[in-house]
């Protein structure tokens, strides 16, 4: 398969598409380089929308064995996401979706905090992820975490040893592949006949009405809302019972599913599907979503660009995923930006290819501090903010450009 599929057709639906948004080229996010000048190619970001089925959608699309075979991106163990972690497992007892007799399955389970956290509360826990690097550190962890992409044969494999699941969990992975098909088929394969399906995303609405541009990369191929989740879910013989927000992320959405016709659908999915229709009439969130970029791109330019020509010196916080897309929509690089803090060993020392910015260490800023930090990390803003004295220098200035954007003097 080759590294990149190109799509003016709806991936699910096969309409024909059309143009939302271009925001040039970037390489693949969380694909970093030991040296710079090591060669990397940048990739189209161009998102389409299908009327057909309401599918908004990454147009180039990249080889998954290419993105995440071996990954740097490990889930961060901080208060915010186990505080999350409680709420999500609460909702799942709260309206009956688990007892302490179900056995659950996370596909993409990355470091396994999340099954850590849920496996004192159910039968029996199990990961599912395919980059064999994080997978280890889960094992090491306690959660039992099979190295493999999630499909029809990986599920039959997983049924052939522990038996159909009562819960499969598919938590902020489900839109990283350009066929969701092929998972959804996987789950019906393994899922008990009322076993509940947990599907949790960023959610497209306040991802465009926040602006949040930087949320589109090549690991997110799609862009759910409860409409184009409801068509996918319906067309693999499933029905969307349930729906819940956080603020996760810059906003995620939570879908409950189960085999269609046997569990009963909650009111809530109907409130979620009128609001939404009518921020779609005559493309109002894509022109919302448009002019706030603009705006935000004009903002945070504007305080880098002042800070730089007053002798200021500038670097950033988070070597995320969003941060490829943030460097490559705001035209910047090492020429600029001194370097990138991060806490992942797993990225410490490399560089972002293209834009030759290397990530350090917190320990790193304390030895070489600059004066101002664009936070590309923004969806930690509170944690960051609360632990910012004791990393930063009195009088740091961190830029957070989203979801509105804030200047915070530490």
């Amino acid at each position: 398969m080759s590294k990149k599929e190109k799509n003016k057709e709806c991936r699910l639906c096969n309409s024909v598409t059309r143009q939302i948004v271009d925001l040039g080229t970037s390489p693949p996010a969380n694909n970093f380089i030991d040296t710079i000048g090591d060669e990397f190619t940048s990739f189209p970001l161009v998102v389409d929308f299908c009327d057909n089925c309401k599918c908004i959608q990454l147009r180039d699309c990249l080889d998954e064995e290419f993105l995440y075979s071996h990954y740097t991106y490990m889930t961060p163990d901080v208060d915010s996401l186990t505080e999350h972690y409680d709420d999500l497992i609460n909702h799942l007892q709260t309206n009956s979706y688990i007892s302490e007799k179900s056995r659950c399955l996370e596909i993409g389970s990355n470091n396994g905090l999340f099954l850590k956290q849920l496996s004192n509360k159910v039968q029996s826990v199990m990961g599912v992820d395919p980059a064999a690097n994080i997978a280890k550190i889960a094992n090491d962890l306690g959660v039992e975490t099979l190295t493999a992409f999630f499909d029809s044969p990986t599920s039959e494999q997983i049924r052939a040893d522990k038996g159909k699941m009562d819960l499969v969990i598919a938590r902020h992975m489900f839109a990283h592949n350009s066929k969701p098909e092929k998972i959804l088929l996987g789950i019906k394969n393994i899922l008990n006949s009322e076993g509940i399906i947990m599907i949790e995303n960023a959610y497209a609405v306040p991802t465009l009405q926040n602006g949040e541009f930087d949320q589109i990369y090549h690991e997110h191929m799609f862009y759910y809302t409860v409409r184009n989740m409801s068509n996918l879910l319906s067309n693999l013989d499933f029905d969307l019972i349930d729906v819940f927000d956080s603020q996760v992320h810059g906003g995620s959405i939570g879908f409950l599913a189960a085999h269609k016709g046997v569990r009963k659908v909650n009111k809530r999915v109907a409130s979620y599907l009128s609001k939404e229709d009518d921020l779609f009439i005559e493309d109002k969130i894509f022109k919302q979503f448009l002019n706030k970029i603009a705006s935000i791109k004009t903002k945070v330019l504007s305080e880098l660009e002042g800070d730089y020509s007053n002798n200021k010196t500038l670097a950033s916080y988070g070597a995320t995923a969003k941060a490829f897309t943030m460097f490559s929509f705001l035209g910047l690089d090492d020429s600029k930006i001194k370097y990138c803090i991060d806490t992942s060993p797993t990225k410490i020392g490399k560089f972002f290819p293209i834009y030759n910015i290397k990530v350090v260490s917190e320990e790193h800023f304390r030895n070489d501090p600059v004066d101002t930090l664009l936070v590309t990390a923004w969806n930690y803003k509170e944690h960051i903010k609360s632990k910012s004295k004791t990393i930063f220098k009195p009088g740091t200035k961190l830029l957070f450009p989203l979801p509105d954007f804030e200047i915070f003097i530490v």
